[in-house]
């Protein structure tokens, strides 16, 4: 028998020798070291205020009151001046309003939160840190002030009254409502015919209201600026203000892109077309205008692309949340020989997670209104592609005009031209763009009499 060969035996790890080091990361030194100190706060410590909703003038000064904490500490030494001292800073300068600021965390959930302040000194390179004092500052009206008497009065009248509401009977429940419905309105002047047509004197609590309203409504914007900013906020291409060429109004850098214009295939149209070749579409709109720009290859492109938008519009199902765009498998169907990649980018144009909603697709029907005017030279028949979209004449109509187009009948000489009845002229409507751009101006409501 051939020998065994001898098992090899495992070394054991050493317990007692050197261990691995341990990783260290490196930190980048700093060249400049900063000397922190604590110093002790006095009486009258720095105080950081919030004015929530207010806007105080610069000239109110407020006079400082310090009362004894009622959760102090109890043994001697153990806290500060502003761990023992409460801080109420109060002022009555102003004519209509006294402002009152409070420490309103003490005593609550935060009594432990402290807030410090510190003041750096860039030449020796010291910061000194000093604990400081948190205030709310807060205004009342003084004509609103009431006495402990009137609130403790109210409180009582509402207590019952929610009493009566909840445990007394029909006859008590209706009195009650009664009172309420009487007591909203307090004015002399409506319960008294006489002094009705005197106009109402403005009270303290008013004139402070209205002094407020000023000083904000200053930067409110203006009719004209709330119109432009509703405008730029609807979902339609972008056009060229201040042009004086309606044909550079809208342009195919802006509509459709120079990166996704140079992956349309338009070949296969022209060898067809040039062969005499018929091309199956299914747009009324793209059938009829191929033919005339074979010889333009930019717009034979845009009308690819048109193509596009109008079978995936229709390939969509109309659904709860918006239209549902098709399985994969159905938008290779309508994809054809499109490059998937700008498939991608009217995806991420016109729907969000597979769905367009209202906004999304009255955005792709202004982008095909948009190249419409841009195949026909800023003057469209809107016919061809409303039965395209399956749409009104008048919903079509509206789309024209959110462009900044004018829509109108069609003219004696188009109608001898596509050799037309009077009747069925009617029907159809001619959307033209003229220079300078100027979208429909947003209403404003209409005005109370």
């Amino acid at each position: 028998m051939a020998d065994r060969p001898e098992k090899e035996k495992k070394r054991k790890r050493d317990k007692d020798g050197p261990s691995k080091p341990n990783k260290r990361v490196a930190i980048e030194e700093v060249g400049e070291q900063i000397n922190i100190s604590l110093l002790d706060s006095d009486k009258w410590a720095p105080v950081i205020a919030s004015i929530p909703g207010l806007t105080i003038p610069s000239s109110i000064s407020l006079v400082p009151y310090v009362k004894q904490r009622r959760n102090a500490p109890q043994r001697p030494g153990k806290g500060s001046e502003i761990a023992t001292k409460e801080l109420l800073l109060h002022s009555s300068e102003h004519p209509k309003l006294d402002y009152t600021a409070r420490e309103e965390e003490a005593g609550g959930s935060n009594t432990l939160l402290k807030h410090y302040i510190g003041i750096y000194d860039p030449e020796n390179g010291k910061m000194e840190v000093l604990e400081a004092r948190k205030v709310v500052v807060r205004g009342v009206v003084r004509a609103h002030q009431a006495t402990a008497e009137d609130e403790a009065a109210v409180d009582y009248r509402d207590r019952r009254n929610d009493l009566g509401q909840t445990f007394g009977t029909k006859k008590a429940k209706k009195a009650i409502a009664s009172v309420t419905e009487n007591a909203i309105d307090p004015s002399k002047f409506l319960r008294d015919p006489s002094k009705a047509s005197k106009p109402e004197k403005l009270t303290a609590a008013n004139l402070a209201m209205l002094s407020s309203i000023a000083g904000s409504a200053g930067n409110a914007p203006t009719k004209e600026e709330q119109g432009k900013a509703m405008n730029n906020s609807k979902p339609r291409p972008k056009g060229v203000e201040g042009e004086l060429d309606p044909l550079k109004i809208y342009t195919v850098e802006n509509v459709v892109g120079l990166d996704t214009m140079k992956l349309i295939p338009v070949k296969k149209w022209v060898d067809n077309m040039n062969a005499k070749k018929e091309v199956q579409t299914s747009s009324r709109f793209v059938a009829r205008r191929m033919l005339a720009h074979v010889e333009n290859p930019e717009k034979l492109k845009l009308l690819r692309y048109m193509l596009l938008l109008i079978d995936i519009y229709n390939a969509s199902r109309l659904g709860r949340f918006g239209r549902q765009l098709p399985r994969r498998e159905d938008l290779k169907n309508v994809l054809g020989d499109m490059p998937e990649a700008v498939l991608e980018g009217v995806k991420r144009k016109f729907t969000e997670g597979g769905v367009m909603n209202r906004q999304m697709s009255d955005s792709m029907i202004m982008y095909l209104c948009a190249l419409a005017m841009i195949v026909d030279s800023a003057e469209v028949d809107v016919w061809d592609l409303k039965e395209d979209l399956k749409l009104e004449t008048r919903e079509m109509s509206v789309y024209f005009t959110e462009i900044g187009a004018k829509v109108g009948p069609l003219g004696e000489a188009e109608r001898k031209r596509l050799r037309l009845e009077k009747a069925a002229a009617a029907q159809h409507r001619v959307a033209k763009l003229k220079a300078p751009l100027k979208y429909p101006q947003v209403s404003q409501g209409r005005a109370r009499k």
